[in-house]
C-alpha cells in the first residue's frame, strides 16, 4: 500500500511528498535485503531564523563534544561474540 498524504480534510493533498526508493544491504552483511520509500525529498533545512540552510554532514562526537572519527560498525551475537558473515 502506498503512502498518500492528506489535508485537513482528508483529501489527498497535491502535490504528494517527494520520494526516492532506497535499497538497503546488499545481502552480504548477514542482513536481507531492505527496500523503503525515502519521503525526504521536499526536506528543507532552516536555521533558527527559519532561514534556508545547507545541512550539514553527521559528525560523530566523544562526551565532552570534541569530534571523533566513528568505528566501523561490527555486528555481535546474543553472547556478544562478533560475526564475522
Amino acid at each position: 500500500m502506498a503512502y498518500t498524504r492528506h489535508d485537513i480534510n482528508n483529501t489527498a493533498a497535491d502535490p504528494q511528498p517527494a520520494s526516492t526508493t532506497v535499497n538497503r544491504f546488499s545481502g552480504n552483511e548477514g542482513w536481507a535485503t531492505v527496500t523503503y520509500k525515502d519521503f525526504n525529498g521536499d526536506y528543507e533545512a532552516h536555521d533558527h531564523q527559519n532561514a534556508d540552510r545547507t545541512p550539514g554532514t553527521y559528525q560523530a562526537r566523544n562526551h565532552d563534544n570534541t569530534t571523533r572519527t566513528p568505528g566501523t560498525y561490527q555486528r555481535h551475537d546474543y553472547d556478544n561474540n562478533s560475526v564475522s558473515a
